[in-house]
């Protein structure tokens, strides 16, 4: 039986989530070599695209992305508490990104650039105190966050194919990230997609995934000293590492996204490394060799390289609704009334009993 949305990630509290849509019959709609008309360079391109303007509108950070011929992953989390630390004003401002009070598909399509909302509009919705409150919750909300991905994206690629209908499979899937084990076997698994697919071969290759942005930002900064973090690939995603500075109480400098709290105890450096040996280890025609100096990642998380590459290449399978180490399960088990979660993973004993970075 299916859980409902509500008690698999209470939209009031803030959770991690792996969102996962794909095409109607499983078709490669998103495929670059498809017709393609409008403003945009390809159709990954168009949802890549879609994906940065809806981070600087809601309070929801993407974390982790891919983007494939017939399929999205995006890792997210929400962000109830800072939505609720907005003004009034700032709470319409966002929604006028998210919706512009036209069809924005439609003016993407045409390659018009309609008038945006103005100040006065703004300030005209900000006064409507009962319309506002039910925003400032549709904007941590990830059931929104997917109805104006996904609609965009429908309305969008109907209009370059000429036709009508579903685009979409009717329900994305979504897992509840538990602990910091949960939240990296996510991250590597979106990551590794493309090398999963043999699509690339390496993580900077892989064309259209949040790897590949951190990739060619930390390379411009370090040819660019002094560039504009808003122009940066990645900008629309928070940092990797969590760093205790308070950042995580607070709303992102940067226009572009909500906030600039990391999401592991691991810096960008570590997580390359660490994705990269498992890339290798991944590839059926390399044997490839841990090097003696890598970081105690999976030592720290008390799981190793073996059972670390069986639940990554079988993530989807291994986890349901919630994904996380034995003792984070059986804590949302008690929290759900007791009844034991079905997790094939623990069943095969893949799962430690931590999953927590120290």
């Amino acid at each position: 039986m299916r859980r409902k949305r509500t008690e698999i990630a209470a939209p009031e509290v803030s959770n991690y989530l792996h969102i996962t849509q794909r095409c109607v019959r499983q078709d490669f709609f998103l495929d670059d070599d498809l017709p393609l008309e409008g403003k945009y360079l390809t159709r990954r391109n168009a949802v890549l695209e879609r994906l940065r303007t809806l981070a600087s509108g809601f309070a929801i950070d993407i974390t982790r992305f891919s983007i494939m011929d017939s399929h999205v992953h995006i890792k997210a989390r929400n962000r109830p508490d800072l939505a609720a630390q907005m003004s009034d004003e700032e709470v319409a401002r966002r929604w006028y990104i998210i919706c512009p009070g036209f069809c924005e598909a439609l003016a993407d399509f045409r390659n018009e650039t309609p008038d945006r909302p103005t100040q006065e509009d703004i300030e005209k919705l900000a006064q409507d105190k009962d319309r506002i409150k039910e925003l400032r919750t549709r904007l941590s909300s990830i059931s929104f966050f997917m109805w104006a991905f996904s609609g965009y994206c429908a309305k969008l690629f109907n209009l370059m194919d000429g036709t009508k209908g579903h685009f979409w499979e009717d329900r994305y899937k979504v897992k509840v990230l538990l602990d910091d084990l949960s939240l990296l076997l996510c991250s590597f698994y979106i990551d590794l997609n493309p090398i999963r697919a043999n699509l690339a071969l390496t993580p900077e290759s892989s064309d259209y995934t949040s790897v590949q942005c951190q990739i060619e930002s930390e390379q411009m900064q370090a040819m660019f000293a002094d560039i504009d973090p808003r122009l940066l690939p990645d900008s629309f995603m928070p940092p990797i590492e969590i760093v205790d500075d308070g950042s995580g109480e607070r709303c992102s400098e940067l226009p572009t996204r909500i906030s600039d709290f990391g999401f592991l105890s691991m810096s960008s450096k570590e997580y390359l490394i660490s994705l990269d040996i498992a890339g290798r280890i991944l590839d059926p025609d390399k044997r490839g060799a841990i090097p003696s100096d890598l970081p105690p990642i999976f030592k720290r998380l008390n799981l190793s390289w073996e059972n670390a590459i069986q639940l990554i290449a079988g993530y989807e399978s291994l986890f349901r609704c919630f994904v996380g180490s034995k003792a984070s399960l059986e804590k949302k088990a008690a929290e759900l009334g007791g009844h034991k979660l079905r997790c094939p993973a623990e069943k095969k004993k893949l799962l430690q009993s931590t999953g927590k970075l120290s």
